[in-house]
């Protein structure tokens, strides 16, 4: 167990110091704002790290629902004096920052709980759930959603329902579809940001789940971070002309996507530390390529995004790849990775000739990959 919790921990520490450089990425943050969640790390890291650590691992048993939720509620109280006493000079954006993050926060130790109590069947983590939102007033305290508090709230309610966050599923908005409102129009938005943010089925697909709230819910104080959201993706629509990225191949010579505007490309964003991209050139990759042999209207592009060329220059030395192979460093900071939204990897987008996208979110290597590739080329 105290692996597991030093983990989790580790990883509300890393999810927390993350998203705090993002929340007024908007504008430049003002010195009220950084000195602001400067001190919320600080209570975070040397305070509240340690409270969470008695009340859920160094029992012998997780605490009552009721116990826990009592326990939330007083981190929640010492946030909100926190914020008191500490939010004068914010500006109204970095306030509402400030308010989102919190909520983000509470959110995160109420996956912890239900991390603690895994033997829980589904519907109990629910019920748990449902309570959590309405003992904590989450329910009535979430006037806006961020893209960040937005995939707190799917990947709770993917634990909650013991579904793998980031698969393809239909379990979970036929859940959302089947709340009682006012929940269920907040589920919805939260449920349709982080689609858009994971671009899920592309610009379009999104594009009708926000007709459809919209429609909804007219005068839902959600539309604006939706309509934000999904302004900020209409460059990643089908058609569209991507910026011109450029790269290093082995040789150290810069190579640009332009390069390639004769080709239709299908590219894979990988590093040498992800374990699923590596077993996926060992195991997919190759057949991949061998049915692509020939055509010369595709070129396969892999591009590295780990934060040091050793490594990826390491594993092409010992693990023979064809293709074409191309360093962006700098991990998910890598322009391109911003550019498309890349949370996670391996990723893989399909780019036509002119550099026009085709998708953003491409199937892996295989048969339907490669099946989408011959119907695009026409071989």
């Amino acid at each position: 167990m105290k692996s597991s919790r030093s983990f989790i921990l580790q990883a509300l520490f890393l999810f927390f110091t993350f998203s705090a450089h993002l929340t007024a990425s908007a504008q430049t943050p003002t010195q009220a704002y950084l000195d602001y969640m400067s001190g919320l790390e600080n209570y975070v890291q040397n305070d509240l790290y340690g409270k969470v650590s008695i009340i859920l691992y160094d029992a012998e048993a997780a605490p009552s629902a009721d116990d826990y939720i009592q326990f939330c509620k007083g981190v929640k109280a010492e946030i909100g004096q926190f914020y008191e006493q500490n939010s004068k000079g914010l500006l109204e954006q970095e306030k509402i920052g400030a308010q989102t993050f919190s909520h983000t926060m509470l959110l995160q130790l109420g996956e912890l709980y239900l991390d603690r109590v895994q033997d829980l069947e589904p519907g109990q983590k629910l019920g748990f759930l449902d309570q959590y939102f309405e003992g904590i007033g989450l329910n009535s305290d979430i006037d806006r959603l961020s893209e960040d508090l937005s995939r707190s709230m799917m990947m709770t309610l993917h634990a909650a329902m013991g579904i793998p966050f980031g698969m393809p599923n239909t379990e979970v908005e036929a859940y959302i579809n089947g709340m009682a409102e006012p929940k269920k129009e907040l589920f919805q938005a939260a449920f349709i940001l982080n689609d858009m943010l994971m671009l899920t089925g592309g610009y379009e697909s999104s594009k009708n789940q926000v007709a459809g709230f919209r429609n909804s819910y007219p005068n839902s104080i959600y539309l604006a971070d939706v309509n934000k959201s999904l302004s900020a993706i209409e460059k990643l629509k089908e058609g569209a002309v991507i910026e011109n990225f450029s790269f290093v191949d082995l040789e150290g010579k810069s190579v640009s996507l332009m390069d390639y505007k004769d080709k239709i490309i299908y590219l894979d964003l990988w590093a040498s530390w992800c374990g699923p991209c590596i077993n996926t050139f060992r195991t997919k990759t190759p057949f991949f390529e061998k049915k692509l042999k020939g055509n010369p209207d595709i070129v396969l592009m892999y591009i590295s995004i780990d934060e040091q060329p050793e490594p990826w220059k390491n594993y092409l030395s010992k693990n023979k790849m064809g293709g074409v192979h191309l360093f962006a460093g700098k991990g998910f900071e890598a322009e391109i990775m911003k550019y498309f939204k890349v949370w996670g990897i391996p990723r893989y987008l399909i780019i036509g000739k002119d550099n026009k996208i085709i998708d953003v979110n491409a199937p892996r290597p295989g048969d339907e990959a490669f099946e989408v590739l011959k119907d695009i080329s026409g071989m």
